[in-house]
């Protein structure tokens, strides 16, 4: 019997950076379906340090930095050249190349040349050997796969949010090709499957696209919950956020709103992450003087420790203002925590957020001040058990039971 290899294309992961919370919690599942998994990262820099993987997990290498040389040998090859043809007339026949060819030609040759990197070819190639591809994203090392050759079994593709919408990404190379390379794309939510197919009419892929959902781990174990009571009888409501300072994440929009928000008992907002906005947002909050109202910019923080603070705090909300989203993971987190979310109707988000689901309320993704002041209000006035969203995660968003759906499609056979 063949061995059975998948080659999982990444981002970051193994390094300890990036999308390794996300590939991280595949990797186990992925690794009981396969007799071995070569993982390919695309990492400028420096080197992050490299994360534990199972016994039959292995790094193949990083694909950052293809030396020129070895772009241009890989474009004098026959095989190479009709390829990247078919795929130029096919972005030209669709329209796409039209005002995009410089950068159509950069993510051209930079595909190319990863698909022809040595290391990879031996792990996609090898005789005796019945491989399976899983590209995480579509953007990155997900640029090679429409060079990936016929004799491939299975390639999968997942697509989430920079590498999906091009009306905020900008424009995208090659997606006709790529996904006619692809024998399934993987959705994290039902609205990426609506938009691709609505955007993509004529690629018939109603039959490819799969719902996956990404996920968040199950909550450590923390104070008992009379423990958390008893902090939350003491006065005032305590409110997080979590997500980069930057333009999209408008995270200042928050401190609009609680300068407006009736105080009639306290209110403590923290936000955890930083960004390049962050000087702003400190300098912005340092001026606030509302008796009643104590805000704290946490910055960039470990991950585990902002678990660790869920996990032993009684907090009213979560609120997040983003412009744009997929189906955001710290909203996943707050969820399993049991903590009610305040949140944009972008991307995937209703997914996640809504009174009719239980999970918190859902505001516009154009909101006034006001509309995310009533929202909260609504949140921190409601009756003990109004909202309950560890039930939702528990049905749609723990991510052992979501790997364990998506090691399993992407080993079954076409």
């Amino acid at each position: 019997m063949a061995v059975r290899r998948l080659v999982l294309l990444t981002n970051q992961y193994p390094s300890a950076i990036g999308d390794h919370v996300f590939v991280g919690a595949e990797v186990p599942a992925l690794s009981a379906r396969f007799d071995e998994v070569v993982v390919f990262n695309y990492v400028p820099g420096a080197t992050a340090s490299m994360l534990e993987m199972p016994g039959n997990v292995h790094f193949g290498g990083n694909l950052y930095g293809i030396p020129r040389s070895e772009k241009v040998k890989a474009l004098f090859s026959p095989r190479n050249l009709f390829r990247t043809a078919q795929i130029t007339l096919t972005e030209a026949r669709t329209g796409r190349l039209r005002g995009h060819f410089r950068s159509f030609l950069g993510a051209a040759t930079g595909g190319m040349g990863r698909a022809n990197d040595a290391r990879l070819k031996k792990a996609l190639y090898e005789d005796g050997v019945e491989t399976t591809v899983y590209s995480f994203w579509g953007m990155g090392n997900g640029l090679l796969v429409p060079w990936i050759r016929p004799s491939v079994g299975a390639v999968n593709l997942r697509l989430h949010r920079y590498d999906l919408y091009e009306e905020e990404s900008g424009y995208l190379p090659f997606r006709p090709s790529l996904f006619r390379r692809s024998n399934r794309i993987l959705a994290i939510s039902e609205q990426s499957r609506r938009y691709l197919l609505d955007t993509y009419p004529n690629e018939n892929l109603s039959e490819k696209i799969m719902v996956r959902r990404l996920g968040s781990a199950a909550p450590s174990a923390g104070p008992d919950t009379l423990t958390k009571e008893a902090g939350a009888r003491q006065p005032g409501h305590l409110i997080v956020s979590c997500s980069n300072i930057t333009e999209v994440k408008r995270v200042v929009r928050i401190l609009d709103a609680l300068e407006k928000f009736p105080l009639e008992t306290p209110v403590t907002w923290i936000h955890f992450g930083g960004g390049a906005l962050e000087g702003e947002l400190r300098n912005r909050a340092a001026k606030v003087e509302r008796d009643g109202l104590m805000v704290e910019i946490r910055g960039a923080t470990p991950h585990g420790k902002i678990l660790e603070y869920y996990r032993n705090h009684k907090i009213a909300a979560l609120i997040n203002v983003s412009m744009s989203e997929g189906v955001p993971v710290s909203i996943m987190e707050a969820i399993s925590h049991d903590i009610p979310v305040i949140a944009t109707d972008v991307g995937g988000t209703a997914e996640i957020v809504g009174k009719e689901i239980g999970t918190g309320e859902l505001i516009p993704a154009d909101f006034t001040d006001e509309e995310l002041v009533a929202a909260l209000q609504h949140v921190l006035d409601a009756e003990p058990g109004s909202y309950s969203p560890n039930a939702l995660w528990a049905e749609r968003f723990n991510a052992a039971v979501n790997a364990e759906a998506t090691a399993g499609l992407i080993a079954s056979q076409l």
